[in-house]
């Protein structure tokens, strides 16, 4: 048997790696927005650049390792932001988003354990405006 969210709070989280949208209905319905940019970016290539390989492989896998661990650590706080911004009597939230930010989002959200009681569902969606996430949001509150 599943539950009415109804007069529950409700988020949906709009994420890709630069930035997350997140629009929350509150139980009277009023809909809230907030855009987090995220601190990652994304590799930029010159054109002309050549190779930062070496003679001595040991020093290109450690340039390479400290920066995938920047990556990670960046991806890790922006994470954090987000879920600073979810309150505990959240009940439901809808992670929406393209390739695989939205799933480690939810790899976030479940590690917590005082997020464990939220329900979480994953859909995945091509870039949406605010509006567009509140109507999937309501839309999918209503079932």
């Amino acid at each position: 048997m599943k539950k009415k969210l109804k007069n529950l709070v409700s988020y949906a989280i709009w994420i890709d790696h630069k930035k997350a949208i997140i629009v929350n209905v509150g139980p009277k319905g009023a809909v809230n927005e907030e855009t987090i940019l995220s601190e990652v970016e994304s590799r930029e290539r010159f054109k002309g650049e050549t190779t930062n390989k070496t003679r001595l492989s040991n020093t290109t896998l450690d340039v390479e390792k400290k920066m995938q661990n920047r990556d990670h650590e960046l991806i890790h706080h922006f994470h954090k932001k987000i879920i600073e911004l979810i309150p505990l009597p959240t009940v439901f939230v809808l992670i929406l988003g393209p390739a695989e930010a939205k799933y480690e989002l939810h790899k976030t959200f479940s590690k917590k354990k005082s997020l464990s009681h939220m329900r979480i569902e994953v859909k995945t969606t091509g870039k949406l405006k605010p509006e567009a996430i509140a109507d999937l949001l309501l839309e999918r509150i209503k079932k």
